[in-house]
């Protein structure tokens, strides 16, 4: 191997990242003979790491960790939920532990089983790396579902860099940030996010969830560990009762597990099903010491926090509530430029408040996270199947309708199958991208495939019914591309773990072969079975009322001076992406626009990733 990495680009990789482990660092650099390099010498293989503090809070958890041996060492974010089941196991065979934690566990799995045995048997979040001196090769994965992240770039010299935030890559000084994917781009201006692999940055990749990779000899070869297709079926004659009882011994178990920790552990607590219904199975485990966190809104069309408050109450738990209102405007840009290119879902605004407010009390919060996208909660499950399903359910969740949608319908029922879940979801229309984009991009970019992500994921879907479809393309596109993307960076900022139980592999492998009626039922509602398993814990008056969504106040924030101070700074990004005048579609004078199309403009605005006029 050539020498590439010198202390100084690790050690600024490290600074980049002391939000996300305040606790401790911890740098390892070596030559090709596998020698501990002290100075500015380059080095063959290097790790950093910022650790927050979870289990076993003492040195012993310092990273990068060596194995007994010193041939293997491991740099590791997230939480391994089963690590003391699989250390007794590791134990009995004679492996040797020097502190409690679940890093040493990954690497003692490592070395018994190799690298498939150890993510077989690990349940948890996480993404790590493992570098091996003997063999001269490194060993990098991410978790199942994509709680955690992991970016990387391979240099042109077979160089690979890789961190927990794109931030990392940047400050090493090895990545061209000029260099734009076109792909990208349009994808986050259809769709609000950017999926799978790719980010803004051509020389810069994600791994995808439940996907690992070796590197050996300056070649990366990346492949899936798991998947976990939708509409396996088989339980079509099993009644509510049957599958609540399956699904609350799952959940019981999971939230055990997440609720282990050398540090104090809270809860977030919205009022909606998801979070209830966590915040009520956790109580029943943890007791009336746990804490919840909740976001009030002056709007009172926004404002969930006083069922919230209910379900706080009827369980006995405490609630600390925080008002997020227009005078934190201030903080808007500085929440976009946490992701570090463009990000598209304004609720990161109430999830890093929120997030600030449960970090002064506790280190660890559970989340209700997956409930949406497992159990089919989101409206546009219900419109999918309202536009194309079967007649039974067309005529059963069939609704008024104006004109504009009614001719919306007909356009969507005349969408070929194979194109449907291309067309869904999107926030923008080819119209509205034509009055924001240059000719000149729009020219650029007329062959580039900016699907692929939503093409590969429905393919693998087809042989499913409608509703396994949209939710299987959720599950590998909306949710590890978005949600988990908002939460892990909006937490992260404030040092605070996040922990979602509905996320444990094995409950997405149970929401996988749910039968029709568990997900939607008769009267068009969806989350079925999680509404029937949470009436169990609380009163359905507390849960039972139409879905508001993790939504913020946008339409009444974004107006007047600010509106107008938004529209003169998006004027001097156009030019060769952005069209000249695009900011009196994004922000008109009269009316309100798009609230998701200016939220993007922020975003891109913060980040400031486009390229110049």
């Amino acid at each position: 191997m050539r020498p590439a990495l010198r202390r100084r680009q690790l050690e600024a990789m490290m600074r980049a990242l002391r939000h996300r482990g305040p606790d401790d660092e911890g740098l390892a650099l070596w030559d090709a003979a596998g020698r501990v390099i002290r100075d500015e010498r380059p080095g063959a293989a290097g790790l950093v790491h910022t650790r927050l503090s979870v289990i076993d809070l003492s040195s012993a958890g310092h990273q990068p960790m060596p194995s007994a041996d010193e041939n293997l060492w491991i740099t590791f974010n997230g939480e391994i939920y089963n690590f003391e089941e699989q250390r007794r196991d590791l134990a009995a065979r004679g492996r040797l532990f020097r502190s409690r934690t679940d890093t040493e566990t990954i690497l003692n799995l490592y070395e018994e089983h190799g690298l498939d045995g150890a993510l077989a048997r690990m349940n948890g979040m996480f993404a790590f790396a493992i570098w091996d001196h003997r063999r001269r090769t490194l060993a990098i994965a991410r978790d199942r579902v994509g709680k955690k992240p992991l970016y990387y770039t391979l240099q042109p010299d077979g160089t690979l860099l890789f961190a927990s935030e794109i931030k990392a890559l940047l400050a090493s000084g090895c990545v061209d940030a000029s260099s734009l994917d076109e792909a990208a781009i349009l994808q986050f201006w259809t769709y609000g996010y950017v999926m799978g692999e790719r980010t803004f940055f051509r020389d810069i990749r994600r791994l995808p969830p439940g996907h690992c990779a070796e590197w050996s000899d300056g070649k990366l070869s990346t492949r899936a560990y798991w998947d976990c297709p939708f509409g396996q079926g088989g339980w079509a004659d099993r009644s509510l009762d049957s599958l609540a009882d399956e699904l609350e011994a799952l959940l019981d178990d999971a939230i055990r597990l997440r609720l282990t920790a050398d540090v104090p552990v809270g809860l977030f607590l919205s009022g909606g099903i998801d979070s209830s219904l966590v915040a009520a199975m956790a109580h029943r485990v943890a007791g009336p010491g746990l804490q919840s966190f909740t976001i009030a809104f002056t709007e009172e069309s926004h404002d969930e926090s006083k069922h919230a408050a209910a379900v706080a109450r009827h369980l006995g738990m405490g609630n600390r509530v925080l008002t997020v209102a227009e005078h934190m405007q201030d903080h808007f840009q500085s929440i976009a430029r946490h992701f570090d290119e463009p990000f598209g879902d304004s609720s990161a605004i109430p999830t890093f408040f929120v997030s600030a407010l449960a970090r002064r009390h506790v280190t660890v919060a559970l989340t209700g996270d997956g409930g949406d996208e497992l159990f089919a909660g989101y409206q546009t499950h219900i419109e999918a199947l309202r536009l194309w399903g079967s007649a039974q359910q067309r005529r059963t969740l069939r609704r008024p309708r104006g004109a504009r949608e009614r001719l919306f319908d007909l356009r969507a029922r005349l969408v070929a199958p194979a194109q449907r879940m291309l067309f869904w979801e999107r926030i923008s229309t080819q119209r509205q991208r034509q009055r924001i984009f240059s000719d000149d991009f729009l020219r650029d970019v007329r062959q580039v495939d900016a699907f692929s992500e939503r093409r590969q994921w429905n393919r693998s879907a087809l042989d499913g019914d409608l509703l396994s479809q949209v939710q299987y393309l959720n599950v590998k596109t909306y949710l590890p591309d978005d949600i988990l993307v908002k939460v892990d960076r909006m937490s992260m900022a404030h040092a605070l773990e996040t922990r979602s139980p509905l996320l444990d592999f094995r409950v997405v492998e149970f929401a996988a072969r749910l039968p029709a009626h568990a997900k939607i039922d008769e009267a068009g509602r969806g989350k079925s079975l999680l509404r029937h398993l949470l009436a169990r814990h609380i009163p359905r008056e507390l849960f039972e009322r139409p879905k508001q969504g993790f939504a913020v106040p946008w339409a009444s924030w974004c107006r007047d001076e600010y509106a107008r101070e938004l529209a003169r700074r998006w004027e001097t990004l156009c030019g060769t992406v952005f069209r000249p005048g695009s900011s009196a579609s994004l922000f008109p004078v009269s009316g309100t626009g798009s609230e998701r199309m200016q939220w993007n403009a922020l975003a891109t605005l913060a980040c400031q990733t486009s390229r110049q006029s």
